[in-house]
């Protein structure tokens, strides 16, 4: 047993980059090809490979396949819920469609197998669930058997609803990133529509990306002047870790002329 085909599937969203909920299913054409020199598609995590039993090597293989049987490539569905996969993948909102991967078109990753790039296509040739066809030539798979597929998560502006519900209460409240990095607007005091008081703060120009396991970085800090003369004051932390946005909380905010991409958390204290 040989291998004939390695894919390893990354994507920001899921924590070390590891795809492992997207599917890997050969067209109907490809399939028939395997069965019959009996190729099977194995997976470990987000690393897909292609195994042959028959023949004295992939290079002697992909040779027959080639010249003997005129087969020219090896195409398969990348599978996964679109609605899921729209929602935390860096696409348009209103994305529809199937994006197209092809052997022809990749480059060199720092890892030493070639990243496949993406490319848009219409409507057409739809299967369900599929996001997106991959197409490998047989004459590139000659040269290298070690691909990957690397898509990034989608940035959205967070937005913090501070509402008070118990007996703590504000007085100069800001939102603290601990890694020094995010700065966020001043919190802006208004009453909901239950009449609770609320402050409002997002993170500004700066986008956030999506992910699937977050790390909790930023929290709640409020200040307290305690002589006005002095301008004596202190600072308590309220929430040590505030929660990170849910994939089903994204909404898309119209800024005139510009969509923004906005994440709404809602806070009670």
């Amino acid at each position: 047993m040989f291998s004939v085909l390695t894919l390893r599937l990354e994507h920001d969203y899921f924590a070390d980059k590891q795809w492992r909920n997207a599917e890997l299913e050969a067209t109907e054409a490809t399939q028939s090809w395997l069965q019959r020199y009996q190729l099977t598609l194995h997976h470990n995590g987000a690393c897909w490979q292609l195994y042959a039993t028959q023949g004295s090597s992939k290079q002697a293989l992909l040779h027959y396949l080639l010249q003997s049987q005129g087969l020219q490539t090896l195409e398969f569905w990348l599978l996964q819920p679109q609605s899921d996969f729209v929602t935390f993948t860096d696409l348009p909102m209103d994305w529809q469609g199937q994006l197209a991967f092809n052997s022809a078109y990749c480059k060199k990753s720092t890892e030493g197998s070639l990243e496949l790039t993406a490319k848009n296509v219409s409507q057409c040739a739809f299967k369900a669930q599929a996001i997106a066809k991959i197409t490998f030539n047989l004459s590139d798979l000659l040269a290298s058997d070690h691909y990957r597929i690397s898509m990034r998560a989608r940035t959205t502006q967070w937005v913090y609803h501070l509402i008070q519900r118990g007996q703590t209460r504000l007085h100069k409240p800001q939102l603290r990133d601990k890694k020094n990095q995010i700065m966020f607007t001043t919190p802006m005091h208004y009453r909901n529509e239950e009449g609770e008081n609320t402050w409002l703060s997002d993170s500004g120009e700066v986008d956030l990306p999506m992910q699937q396991v977050p790390v909790p970085r930023f929290e709640l800090v409020d200040t307290q002047t305690l002589d006005s003369k002095s301008e004596r004051s202190i600072s308590r932390t309220v929430i040590s870790a505030l929660p990170t946005p849910r994939s089903d909380q994204i909404y898309l905010e119209q800024e005139g002329s510009l969509r923004r991409v906005q994440s709404h958390i809602y806070v009670y204290f």
